[in-house]
C-alpha cells in the first residue's frame, strides 16, 4: 500500500512538473489567464523545475509503466500502439487544416 501510495505521488509531481514545463514555456497560455503573472510564480515556486524536462517525462513515463504492469495493461499494445495512432491521426488533422 505504501508502495503504492508513493508511485501515485511520483506520477503526480511528474506530470506537475510537464504541465508547468509547459505553460511556463509558452506564455500565450498563461496571457489569457486574467492572473497569469501571478500564476507563474506560484508555479514556478512550488515545482522543481531544475530538474530537466526529459527527466520528469521520464519519471512519467516509468510511473505509467508501472501501473500498467500492476494492472496487466500490455504497455506496448493497449497504450503505446493507441498514443501512436491517437498522435498521427491529430497530426493528420492539423496538416489538412493548413
Amino acid at each position: 500500500m505504501r508502495n503504492s501510495l508513493r508511485a501515485k505521488e511520483g506520477a503526480a509531481d511528474a506530470e506537475l512538473a510537464l504541465k508547468a514545463y509547459v505553460l511556463l514555456s509558452n506564455p500565450e497560455l498563461l496571457a489569457e489567464v486574467s492572473d497569469g503573472d501571478k500564476m507563474k510564480q506560484e508555479i514556478a515556486g512550488s515545482v522543481d523545475l531544475t530538474e530537466a524536462p526529459e527527466d520528469a517525462v521520464c519519471s512519467l513515463v516509468i510511473d505509467l509503466m508501472q501501473y500498467c504492469e500492476r494492472e496487466k495493461i500490455d504497455w506496448t499494445q493497449d497504450v503505446m500502439s493507441r498514443a501512436w495512432e491517437n498522435f498521427r491521426s491529430d497530426r493528420a488533422e492539423e496538416i489538412q487544416k493548413r
